[in-house]
């Protein structure tokens, strides 16, 4: 799941803009239409004829200033001051000459001026939109005056001082909440990046703990490594006396010898290498028994294993299934070693693997003969940190990370508790991936 981006100051200032030019086109149809039906039908003013001409005015530049946003969206660039002038000044000269030929000081379309004190506000800082609600009242007043409408009762001018009063405490109010929600935008904005930061923190600690648990696993199977290691090594050395002795036992057959020995070797080691190594998770298509054999590959170096009893039963149609094969590979390893510890003490230890495909889902699951879970514990075997194990015997993390990794894949992991008879732990992931969510260190 993506990241959602945080909309820059520029991007949203185009936005903006461009709210604006679709609102222009509204209007602009408005006039056009407005002026024709009233010059066909109405005749309400004798000039509905030169109101057409400015709404179709309206129309042309803001398919300019249309052409100038839509520009705009594609390269990104910031705004300036006098791009955002040009989206306001023609539209406050055309509603002044409107309002000189609709009535003057009791003209209808006075209170479209606020509206256009309300974006000014939006766009522009707090002093340039005074700025702006100053050249409303300019060019209303040479409109006035050109047009010969100039207000010469009392009456008519204080409808203008009411007019300038409510222009002001528009430009005013707007100009506070712009600046309230400017400054609360640039707080998400800067919340929004720490937030960030925390996040990529938290997925290196992440992946730190699951690297220590990695560590934890290869130090549990350390003497199991040194005598896997010792055999060939073992054997390798009696041939080299061998043929140090006597030089006819320099034999192909005792070459290769010595070679599957070094092979063997190698293999071991690759296996390590491959656990221990920090692994950028990949999806990737493989049988499932595969997956499992891996992972009891790598228990046979813990030296318990062999006084246990391990009983496989696999699927046997293995189509494969869309998993983190290597993230699988940890949680399996993590919860064979958990059920080794739990057979330390039983007199006849067994454990069973085994795996199926049942609908749309593939099951995995671990069944140890052991003491099982105490109930009381039972609901925080997932909980980070918690462990019944002794100081130094594991770290509290392994069940929780196990827990995450497969729900990072689509799936769930529980156990069945059988107080004395032991515990079977059974994952569960879908074959058709669906909604992989995201890392989390806890069990919601």
């Amino acid at each position: 799941m993506a990241e959602a981006k945080p909309i820059q100051p520029s991007r949203l200032m185009t936005n903006q803009l461009r709210w604006l030019v679709g609102l222009r086109w509204v209007a602009g149809a408005a006039v056009v239409l407005g002026s024709l039906l009233d010059a066909v039908w109405l005749q309400w003013h004798d000039k509905a004829y030169s109101i057409t001409w400015v709404g179709l005015a309206i129309l042309a530049y803001n398919n300019v200033l249309w052409l100038s946003v839509s520009h705009s969206l594609r390269s990104h660039p910031e705004p300036g001051g006098m791009f955002v002038w040009l989206h306001i000044l023609p539209d406050l000269a055309c509603l002044a000459l409107l309002c000189a030929w609709t009535g003057g000081a009791h003209s209808p379309l006075l209170g479209f001026f606020v509206f256009h004190m309300v974006f000014t506000s939006m766009l522009l800082a707090p002093r340039q939109a005074y700025g702006g609600m100053a050249a409303a009242v300019l060019l209303l007043a040479l409109s006035l005056e050109l047009t010969g409408s100039w207000p010469l009762t009392l009456e008519h001018r204080l409808v203008l001082i009411g007019w300038i009063v409510t222009l002001t405490v528009t430009v005013y109010l707007s100009n506070h909440i712009t600046s309230t929600l400017r400054r609360h935008r640039g707080r998400l904005i800067a919340q929004n990046r720490r937030n960030r930061i925390l996040v990529k923190t938290l997925r290196r600690q992440q992946q730190a703990m699951i690297q220590q648990e990695k560590m934890v696993g290869l130090g549990q199977m350390a003497a199991g490594v040194a005598h896997e290691v010792s055999n060939p090594l073992a054997s390798m050395d009696g041939v080299l006396q061998l043929m140090q002795r006597n030089e006819r036992h320099i034999k192909p057959e005792n070459i290769d010898a010595l070679r599957q020995q070094v092979q063997r070797i190698k293999q071991i080691v690759q296996q390590l290498t491959d656990f221990a190594h920090p692994t950028d998770y990949q999806w990737e298509h493989v049988p499932i028994n595969s997956v499992v054999e891996s992972a009891l590959q790598m228990v046979r170096f813990d030296h318990r294993q062999r006084a246990v009893t391990i009983q496989k039963q696999f699927a046997d149609d293995d189509p494969g299934i869309e998993v983190q094969s290597h993230a699988l590979q940890q949680v399996l390893t993590n919860l064979l070693f958990n059920a080794l510890d739990a057979l330390d003490d039983v007199t006849a230890p067994r454990l069973t693997i085994g795996t199926a495909y049942d609908g749309q889902a593939c099951r995995v699951w671990i069944s140890d003969n052991g003491p099982g879970i105490d109930p009381k514990h039972l609901a925080r075997v997932f909980e980070p940190f918690f462990t019944t194990k002794p100081v130094g015997k594991g770290t509290g993390l392994g069940l929780a990370i196990s827990y995450n990794l497969i729900r990072n894949q689509g799936g769930h992991i529980e156990f069945t508790n059988r107080p004395g008879q032991g515990v079977t732990a059974t994952i569960r992931l879908p074959i058709r991936q669906g909604l992989v969510m995201k890392p989390d260190i806890r069990r919601d």
